[in-house]
């Protein structure tokens, strides 16, 4: 099977489309599992949701905040947090020989929290299906979240200094507030796009 590599140009449109659409959702979402976090268990199953959303929004609709709720992802929690062990510390090794190797990993491995859930796979393939899914398409990767920062750190930088000009506390929250939502969106839906592009070059 030949393996698909990643479109730079389609990863942005889908970050903008799904993120603006999704924007309310998402949000809503993030504010969902703060409120509940210092629920036992409970955060667990959000925090599982909330990692997984790319993988919804990849699918196209408009996602359902209260899903994070369900009962299905804290079935996958002891998988889960062996998959991240498994993953934390051979990128923190990695990140020592001058943080190169460690953004590599982190790259190669991004997408297998998806392959253990959506994909049904043990910790060891998922890992090793997120670095053949990524294979060629690092780079792309790397420069799509490289210029997605830059972007956003441009627009917050423009927007910050016209509030402080304006210098009206509600319209400088309201401001940041929308940009933050956005940014979180947006790069949420990046990792969407991604994870629909890639997720086939692995049976």
């Amino acid at each position: 099977m030949e393996t698909k590599k990643l479109d730079f140009a389609a990863t942005l449109r889908d970050a903008i489309y799904i993120g603006v659409k999704n924007a309310p959702s998402i949000i809503a979402a993030l504010v969902l599992f703060l409120i509940t976090i210092w629920i036992p268990y409970l955060n667990i199953g959000t925090f599982i949701a909330i990692t997984l959303l790319p993988t919804q929004l990849a699918k196209g609709e408009v996602i359902n905040p209260v899903g994070i709720f369900d009962s299905k992802y804290r079935r996958y929690m002891g998988e889960f947090f062996i998959t991240m062990g498994l993953m934390i510390f051979p990128i923190l090794i990695a990140t020592l020989f001058l943080y190169v190797p460690g953004i590599v990993l982190s790259l190669a491995w991004s997408l297998a929290y998806y392959f253990l859930i959506e994909k049904g796979k043990n910790p060891i393939q998922a890992i090793k299906a997120s670095n053949d899914a990524t294979y060629g398409s690092k780079w792309i990767m790397f420069f799509i979240m490289l210029v997605v920062g830059v972007v956003f750190g441009v627009v917050f930088g423009i927007f910050s200094a016209i509030c402080s000009l304006i210098n009206v506390g509600f319209i400088t929250f309201i401001v940041m507030f929308v940009l933050i939502v956005l940014a979180l969106s947006i790069s949420m839906a990046v990792n969407a796009s991604i994870w629909k592009q890639l997720k086939d070059n692995v049976e």
